[in-house]
């Protein structure tokens, strides 16, 4: 089966199936990608309780329990869908970061609900207040903490306002990747059909569209990508996640080491971020060498396609030699199957 999801993951991603998993509507001036979709609407409700985080937390495994049970942390995140979000990093490449949270060494001091000096952002400093104190968005309160996360490791290892092209790029990289690596671990959360859901699927979305054809091997650069929103806005489509207009481009400026140690497991190889470690105009081609081979092992890949819509079931279905019927009982992908079944 790994030969067929090599083929079909080293294909180009020319469509996907499910529009209305993506942005569509404009929302804080940002236009969707896929206009003819549905409208977005965020999540209704209460928050996340303490009884439901927990179970969460046990379901992602014992260093996700240990996060959540340590005493900063408990000090430090008090709401339980919020310290459920930043414990459940810990089993994702930006796992790093969260022990720099726990031991007060990243800029970020205290996570709540709150309104964001910048109303689009999910998390970010607050309209008043110290800025290592940062709030989550509270129109996403009621939204699943493993949506939240994501958002969150961006803001662990942000410097700030003003962050240049590439430290904004290669955050919201590790955003897409850890939104990626949980949809593969959990399909139906693609699906829920929120807001956030939706925001989070649309940064994943160029991350799996961004590689060369012919390889299965994610790269932030691949001049030969065919886009990042396959038949969508046009004007929202670039030809690779590098090229994403995340920050301004400007100089050099210095990365904090536990982001260099993130990039290394991300890419599977040291140094990546340069001798010293900064964010210059060529991080995306450093990380691009050896590729992004420690984000998604190959079925986490596929599983994550397929969720999302990205990889044709009968087409992996073609490649591994199988009937279409059979993949609801095929090992790995039979809930990714169940998930779509009424797609």
């Amino acid at each position: 089966m790994h030969d067929a999801a090599r083929s079909v993951l080293s294909e180009p991603i020319t469509r996907v199936a499910y529009p209305d998993l993506f942005t569509s509507n404009a929302l804080f001036g940002q236009p969707g990608l896929y206009p003819q979709a549905s409208p977005m609407s965020p999540a209704t409700g209460a928050p996340i309780g303490l009884v439901a985080a927990l179970d969460l937390i046990d379901r992602l495994g014992p260093a996700a329990r240990e996060a959540w049970e340590h005493p900063q942390m408990v000090r430090r995140v008090s709401e339980p869908g919020l310290r459920a979000a930043v414990a459940a990093l810990s089993v994702t490449v930006v796992a790093p970061v969260v022990l720099s949270f726990i031991s007060g060494d990243c800029p970020v001091q205290s996570l709540t609900l709150g309104d964001p000096a910048e109303p689009g952002r999910v998390v970010g400093p607050s309209e008043s207040g110290d800025a290592s104190d940062r709030v989550v968005n509270r129109r996403y309160a009621a939204e699943h903490p493993l949506l939240i996360a994501a958002s969150i490791a961006h803001d662990l290892a942000w410097s700030g306002p003003g962050a240049n092209h590439s430290e904004e790029t290669l955050l919201h990289l590790l955003v897409a990747s850890v939104h990626a690596t949980f949809v593969a671990g959990h399909p139906d959360l693609a699906h829920l059909g929120t807001e956030l859901t939706r925001r989070q699927n649309s940064l994943a979305l160029p991350l799996l569209c961004s590689h060369q054809p012919g390889s299965d091997v994610l790269t932030p650069v691949a001049p030969d990508g065919v886009g990042t929103a396959p038949g969508g806005d046009p004007a929202m489509s670039t030809p690779d996640f590098w090229s994403i207009p995340f920050g301004p481009h400007g100089p050099a400026t210095p990365m904090p080491a536990v982001v260099a140690e993130i990039i290394d497991g991300v890419c599977d190889s040291r140094g990546i971020g340069g001798d010293p470690p900064t964010y210059d105009d060529e991080l995306g081609n450093r990380m691009s060498g050896p590729g992004l081979g420690g984000v998604l092992a190959l079925d986490d890949h596929l599983r994550a396609c397929l969720a999302l819509g990205l990889v044709d079931p009968k087409d992996f279905a073609a490649a591994a030699g199988i009937e279409p019927t059979q993949l609801s009982a095929l090992t790995g992908v039979s809930d990714v199957m169940a998930c779509i079944a009424d797609k």
